[in-house]
């Protein structure tokens, strides 16, 4: 298991081989992640991932909007020993990762139930703050981060320096998004970034070491977070 993402990796790495590529070419150590759920593709969490953005119907969407709130409030209520412990004290801030090319607020930013659900699920000093990270001109990809892709603005500068931001996001694939986002966090001045993505996409169907990993249930469970509890320095 990659001791950043919890994804599967080689026995003889502890990283596999995406945060390799996007911590060397982003320059800067990567924060670590959180995964919610296992997301093999195809699968059922993947489509209500896919759902909630891309159907073309409204009420659809609406429909996968609440389930996405709703699986997060469940995940910190049963899990938030898990997520102070990787986070190292208690948080301070909570945002949705925005996205690289969507205009206007983060997709996770409109999903139903999540900012109150979530927020009062993790404890009652959190602070629900999108709008302290923001799009920047910085081009980004697919395994090609770029702290410039995102910024926090002048306005929040001092909210964010010295707190404890838990960073969420829908999906993580390779994490060039994520990690971009939270290293412009970071350079702001944020303590401690914890990425939590309610999903950890796996391609049994194309690589044999996922289709392994997700049968042997390495990367769901109580075990994924003890695994970030102790790469953040903590024993649970």
């Amino acid at each position: 298991m990659c001791q950043v993402c919890c994804g599967p990796t080689s026995p003889s790495f502890a990283h596999c081989f995406a945060c390799r590529t996007v911590a060397r070419r982003l320059n800067l150590p990567l924060s670590p992640v959180l995964p919610a759920y296992q997301c093999p593709v195809p699968g059922p969490l993947y489509r209500v991932l896919l759902g909630y953005k891309e159907s073309p119907v409204e009420e659809v969407r609406a429909h996968f909007s609440r389930r996405i709130g709703a699986l997060f409030s469940a995940f910190f209520a049963e899990h938030l020993v898990c997520t102070a412990t990787a986070m190292g004290g208690g948080i301070d801030l909570v945002m949705p990762v925005p996205s690289s090319s969507r205009p206007g607020p983060a997709p996770l930013e409109r999903a139903q139930g999540l900012a109150h659900g979530a927020v009062s699920a993790l404890a009652p000093e959190a602070r629900w703050l999108p709008p302290a990270l923001q799009r920047a001109a910085g081009g980004i990809g697919h395994m090609r981060p770029n702290a410039g892709a995102f910024a926090v603005p002048p306005s929040l500068r001092a909210a964010v320096h010295g707190a404890r931001v838990l960073l969420l996001d829908d999906i993580y694939v390779s994490g060039s998004r994520a990690q971009s986002a939270a290293a412009a966090l970071r350079l702001c001045g944020a303590t401690t970034v914890l990425i939590v993505p309610l999903g950890r996409v796996l391609r049994p169907e194309k690589f044999s070491a996922h289709a392994a990993f997700a049968g042997s249930g390495s990367g769901a469970g109580h075990r994924t977070r003890c695994v970030v509890g102790q790469i953040a320095g903590a024993k649970e």
